[in-house]
């Protein structure tokens, strides 16, 4: 089993006490959940159609979800960066199909952990409920209505600037179309705001 005093699960443990006050003895009972795994750049995680049954945590390196049409046109949906949680939650809720797919964009280390074992953890102790329900009230009603209304008020040199707040680092780190994409503009005009600015 994994020791509590590791890097990699320190970091995982900071990120829970950055949502809601956590015990180590609480903590503890993921550790025989959490397996270490090291990732290559291009490296699928979790691939589209899969049914995910896993949950990740970036310590280091860089996750993508993202999809293709039919014209192998690819669309980033969310980035992954060190100190945060990465997987297809409504495939694992669900149980179906995830609609999109989950890739190393660089060679990186992630904690993996099976989702319903993750979930029954927490359900036993309160101080993880109430870092699960912070976690989700962030991550996925605040966060994602925040993106909903750049996407629909914001012209794409303000998402850019919205997008510089919140990931001010990964410009110099990802490939400058999988921003675009992200952005939902092209690579030539990402290329013309970042001249304006």
């Amino acid at each position: 089993m994994i020791s509590f005093d590791h890097p990699h699960i320190q970091l995982f443990y900071n990120y829970l006490n950055g949502f809601a006050p956590v015990s180590q003895n609480s903590f503890e009972d993921f550790l025989p959940l959490i397996k270490i795994r090291n990732v290559q750049k291009n490296e699928s995680i979790v691939f589209r159609g899969q049914t995910a049954r896993n949950i990740y945590f970036v310590c280091e390196g860089i996750l993508i979800s993202q999809w293709m049409d039919d014209e192998a046109n690819v669309y980033v949906k969310n980035f992954f960066v060190e100190g945060h949680l990465a997987g297809s939650t409504v495939s694992m809720l669900t149980d179906t199909p995830s609609g999109f797919g989950i890739e190393s964009v660089t060679n990186g280390t992630i904690l993996e952990m099976n989702y319903q074992r993750y979930k029954e953890v927490i359900y036993k102790h309160d101080d993880l409920k109430n870092y699960y329900i912070a976690n989700l009230e962030q991550n996925w009603i605040i966060e994602n209505e925040r993106r909903q209304i750049s996407f629909a008020a914001e012209n794409a040199t303000e998402r850019y600037i919205s997008f510089l707040n919140k990931y001010p680092k990964l410009p110099q780190r990802v490939p400058q179309w999988l921003i675009a994409s992200y952005l939902g503009i092209t690579p030539t005009q990402l290329s013309r705001i970042r001249k304006g600015l």
